[in-house]
């Protein structure tokens, strides 16, 4: 079988695992919230595998990756992907997941668990990638992906979550004005799974007062 394909199939095992896990473990009622008020700050922390597509070849590769959130909403990002054949590179950039605010705000939450979180989870990336070549490289990054949550707690320890993303790197340079010698753009298909913190900020006193005292 081929490397490619012995990917492909990792993968999709890993998925469908995940799938019926997270269905297993998240279906609780929510409010549409589901603590971002009471610990408004996320760190994630992340590690895991995929691959580098090369000439039409997956290359297996290693991936880890932290990212800081602002009520699951916007954030920071920084990720590093280590491969034998694509080289290494690193990632910083801004994580924007619209869907919350959007579905929250105009109340079409589902009110299943599960199910929104997977939608608010969908996140849209953009930054710099450093390619650790030793030529000091930089190219521009975009990537997007979703997560399934795992498992839940409401506390600290905000969770088990596997997230599935891709990410697209362009090292080739605007100006070149010849035909590159060599590819400089790639995409990374990647499985990280995910612990994430939360932490406890002031985002619930910005709601206003909702009953006039008496």
């Amino acid at each position: 079988m081929a490397r490619g394909a012995r990917l492909g199939v990792i993968v999709g095992s890993v998925l469908i695992l995940a799938t019926f896990s997270a269905s297993a473990s998240a279906q609780r009622g929510g409010d549409g919230l589901y603590g971002r008020w009471d610990r408004g700050l996320t760190l994630a922390l992340g590690a895991g595998g995929g691959g580098t597509w090369l000439d039409g070849k997956a290359d297996p590769n290693v991936l880890g990756e932290a990212r800081f959130l602002v009520a699951d909403t916007a954030g920071v990002v920084l990720s590093g992907r280590w491969g034998p054949d694509s080289g290494q590179h690193l990632f910083v950039g801004v994580d924007l997941r619209p869907l919350f605010p959007a579905l929250f705000f105009l109340y079409k939450q589902t009110w299943n668990e599960f199910a929104d979180l997977l939608l608010q989870s969908i996140f849209f990336e953009i930054g710099p990638a450093f390619l650790l070549d030793g030529d000091r490289s930089v190219g521009l990054g975009v990537g997007f992906g979703f997560a399934l949550p795992l498992y839940r707690p409401l506390t600290t320890v905000r969770g088990l979550w596997l997230r599935i993303a891709t990410r697209y790197v362009n090292t080739d340079p605007s100006y070149r004005n010849t035909q590159p010698t060599e590819d400089r753009t790639q995409w990374t298909l990647y499985a990280t799974f995910v612990v994430r913190l939360g932490f406890k900020s002031k985002l619930g006193s910005w709601d206003p007062p909702r009953y006039r005292p008496r």
